[in-house]
């Protein structure tokens, strides 16, 4: 645990001690570490004696559902605003991206934030814990429960909070392949596997699962490729997924990121981009590099964000002129 963070791990701890109902949300399409780092901190709340309440406008990708096990998930219409509630939204560096509406935002008592996200300025909720350099949300949950735990001198981290935590940890760091792996990374792995993370059900179920499905609409996706030489010799890669294919393969739109590495994961490809068609006319960018190119900063010019090497962003246009456009970007960067 970083001693710089302390005093904001506190500040959180402190208002979770001084309140005793708490809505839990993250950001629209659910990944692993939004998953895995919201759920994880609503075992512990519960664990703690507070009144916790999952609300998340989204559907969460089925490869992850057996993590939520016994915790009900809202919508915003179920949730009662008059309640007197913490907001804590994990993994969303941005406000436009949590994934609950309004209402919830703008009656909440206080707001909390905690988030690994670079682009996050911190100026969305009262309360922060934000550390651009964590692999992950979750890692930063762990460090969190970690402090309460030595505080009150109680382990708080049990079998489920451990295998959830784990199972962020390992999707945002691609299964401890990226550069935000570190050693504090391998030491958190190391603590959770010690308390019970189910690492084997984890690697089967996050990596090991695909649908028959999933593998068609792969194929169709792969027609798309397309690669296109920089500046300096490098290359950047892209694959279009329109809702037509989706509905063809009967894949949903949050079961699909995994498609970005097939662009990046191509020899001499610096960045590669994944578009998603949510509706006609709305696009998801997925941007991911491989070495200097900062594709956050990029998303940011479409009112995105994101990490240096993993970003997202929206372009409300055909998947054609997004294409078109996001490229022209991309390859101004080089």
């Amino acid at each position: 645990m970083k001693n710089n963070f302390i005093q904001q791990i506190d500040n959180v701890i402190k208002c979770i001690e001084e309140n005793n109902e708490f809505v839990l949300t993250s950001h629209v399409s659910p990944d692993g570490d939004n998953i895995g780092s919201t759920l994880g901190m609503h075992r512990f709340l519960n664990s703690i004696g507070k009144k916790v309440y999952y609300v998340l406008d989204d559907e969460i990708p089925s490869n992850l559902l057996f993590l939520k096990d016994d915790i009900e998930k809202l919508n915003s219409s179920e949730f009662d605003t008059k309640k007197d509630y913490i907001l804590i939204s994990l993994d969303c560096g941005d406000e436009k991206r949590i994934c609950t509406n309004d209402d919830i935002k703008k009656y909440a008592k206080k707001r909390i934030c905690i988030d690994h996200h670079a682009s996050n300025d911190a100026s969305f909720s009262e309360v922060n814990y934000i550390d651009s350099e964590a692999s992950s949300t979750c890692e930063l949950v762990f460090n969190l429960i970690r402090r309460y735990s030595e505080l009150k001198t109680i382990d708080y981290i049990d079998e489920k909070i451990a295998t959830r935590l784990y199972a962020g940890l390992s999707t945002d760091t691609g299964n401890f392949q990226y550069s935000s792996t570190s050693p504090e990374t391998f030491e958190m792995a190391k603590i959770l596997l010690e308390h019970g993370a189910k690492r084997d059900m984890l690697i089967q179920k996050l990596y090991q699962s695909n649908s028959f499905n999933y593998y068609r609409l792969l194929g169709d996706a792969l027609n798309t490729l397309k690669v296109e030489k920089t500046s300096n010799g490098k290359l950047v890669a892209s694959i279009s997924v329109s809702i037509d294919m989706m509905k063809k393969h009967s894949i949903g739109f949050n079961e699909i990121d995994g498609l970005t590495t097939y662009t990046r994961d191509i020899e001499n490809v610096e960045v590669g981009i994944l578009l998603k068609e949510k509706r006609k006319g709305e696009i998801k960018i997925s941007l991911r590099s491989k070495n200097d190119i900062d594709v956050s900063q990029i998303a940011m010019q479409f009112g995105g964000g994101g990490h240096i090497k993993a970003a997202g962003c929206t372009i409300n246009d055909t998947i054609e002129n997004a294409e078109k456009i996001i490229k022209e970007r991309v390859l101004r960067a080089f």
